[in-house]
């Protein structure tokens, strides 16, 4: 069940020291890089942005391409690739 609040309800919630929660639609940039060639370690970067403001930056490293392949659920030949200069 969906609960729908005024901001003035919510923003007195807050006041309270309340938790509210919204649904929101951030938009998630990944960038994948191998930053040394003798090693398979791949560095993942993750751009959180809401209305084109970031809002948090994430980075984690993977053991190679398949690991990241697949914490993604990215198959093979999928064609969601591309290459930054």
């Amino acid at each position: 069940m969906k609960e729908v609040h005024s901001d003035q309800e919510i923003g007195t919630l807050i006041d309270r020291r309340k938790t509210v929660a919204f649904t929101c639609h951030p938009e998630a940039r990944v960038t994948v890089v191998q930053r040394h060639p003798d090693l398979e370690t791949i560095t993942v970067t993750t751009r959180l942005s809401i209305q084109g403001e970031c809002v948090g930056i994430v980075e984690y490293e993977y053991a190679s391409i398949l690991a990241v392949l697949e914490a993604f659920d990215i198959g093979d030949l999928s064609e969601i690739w591309e290459v930054l200069e």
